[in-house]
């Protein structure tokens, strides 16, 4: 018996069920890092790799202007946001599982997946916005909307 039989006991008995809610898991719950792992890049698009480089040097440049103590409150500051947002993605994970291992149908899979995709969606956007106001309290520059929009205007 391996680990979804374990969770989908009726799965031996409706084989194509089993692949399915293989597929939405896959879709819903990876959905949200897949787009945390293309953050900065616009989803689904190839990041220019000279405008990459320009701002990871405008980065730095901002970091080398911070005191040891300024970097090490930045620092402190990130890993808490990022153990905050790590903690809310166990807890989808686990909303996931409570909606999805009990949903009896495609239809209530779906619901369960479009409610997971909408908090990851949700949950992306302050976790981004969060990191933009810690950049610009530490005066660093970031890849936030409203940089866009002034090199876009310019």
């Amino acid at each position: 018996m391996n680990l979804l039989h374990t969770f989908l006991p009726r799965a031996g008995k409706r084989p194509a069920s089993l692949v399915l809610v293989g597929a939405l898991l896959t879709m819903g719950v990876s959905g949200a890092g897949a787009a945390a792992f293309a953050e900065g890049t616009g989803y689904g698009r190839r990041p220019n790799p000279e405008r990459r480089e320009a701002m990871q040097r405008q980065q730095a440049e901002a970091m080398a202007k911070l005191s040891s103590q300024e970097r090490q409150a930045y620092f402190a500051a990130r890993r808490q946001l990022e153990q905050r947002v790590s903690v809310e993605r166990l807890d989808q994970l686990s909303q996931a599982e409570r909606c999805m291992v009990p949903a009896l149908g495609v239809d209530a899979l779906q619901t369960c997946q479009r409610n997971l995709q909408d908090q990851a969606m949700e949950q992306r956007r302050r976790w981004m916005t969060e990191r933009a106001e810690l950049q610009r309290r530490f005066g660093l520059p970031g890849w936030d909307k409203d940089q866009r929009q002034q090199k876009k205007g310019a």
